[in-house]
């Protein structure tokens, strides 16, 4: 008897980290790109943004801000060379979800209350949806956003 063995290896095109999507206005309601930014996160002291390893410049105008997938709370440090650095907290409710047999289960969160700002630059923060969905940190547009922050 002869057995014929056939291995499939899938390949996951996806992160399995949930993030934030996060839109920066001007007082006008329009689209705003933060000159120089740097944002980090203050848990684990990372630097999020400019990584110089994915990303060519240091000008942005939406940014992923990704969750904890073990904490119900994550807080960011946001700054540009010019302005007073603002700490803003998101507070969120987890709860899993499955992508796909390739790339496994992932922490989707449901952003909870308004985030703790210091609005030291910034005008207001507002939460536009609620439900944190986006999984992908690939550089791009990313339509489903979750926050604006207004400067």
């Amino acid at each position: 008897m002869l057995w014929l063995t056939f291995s499939c290896e899938e390949f996951c095109e996806e992160q399995n980290r949930t993030a934030i999507v996060v839109n920066f206005y001007n007082a006008n309601n329009a689209g705003y790109t933060v000159k120089n930014i740097t944002i980090k996160a203050i848990e684990n002291d990372s630097v999020l943004y400019p990584n110089k390893d994915i990303f060519r410049g240091t000008d942005f105008s939406q940014v992923l801000l990704p969750l904890n997938p073990a904490a119900d709370m994550m807080r960011f440090s946001i700054k540009n060379d010019t302005l007073r650095a603002d700490t803003i907290t998101f507070h969120y409710i987890r709860h899993n979800g499955f992508i796909s047999s390739e790339c496994g289960c992932v922490t989707f969160a449901d952003i909870q209350d308004e985030p703790e700002t210091t609005l030291h630059s910034l005008t207001h923060v507002e939460v536009i949806n609620r439900k944190v969905n986006t999984v992908s940190y690939r550089q791009g547009v990313f339509n489903e956003e979750n926050i604006r922050i207004y400067y």
